[in-house]
């Protein structure tokens, strides 16, 4: 009788067995699923960040391209009031010498 209860010691092992293999595959699945909802949640945040790097930089590339653009006017403007000024300082230089020479 004890040679009888054998097979079925055995099977119920190899149907134990098997239990714990498919709860270690659910498990392992469950983990994977977790970290492949994790993978895509740091990728939607890089994606935010880029696109706040994005925002900032291009604000500050526009803000430089502005800034840059009213450096170049502020220094045309004065090349243009110095060379007016000099062109007013030649003037009366100019009518000065005329008026000794024409007196003569």
């Amino acid at each position: 009788m004890c040679e009888g209860r054998r097979p079925v010691d055995a099977s119920r092992a190899g149907w134990a067995a098997a239990a714990e293999l498919r709860r270690r595959e659910a498990a392992a699945r469950a983990r994977l699923a977790e970290a492949l909802a994790e993978l895509e949640r740091a990728r939607a945040r890089a994606a935010e960040l880029q696109r706040r790097i994005e925002q900032t930089y291009g604000k500050r590339r526009r803000l430089l391209e502005e800034t840059r653009g009213r450096i170049h006017e502020i220094h045309a403007r004065l090349h243009q009031d110095q060379d007016r000024d000099q062109e007013q300082e030649q003037e009366p230089s100019a009518s000065g010498t005329s008026s000794p020479s024409s007196s003569s």
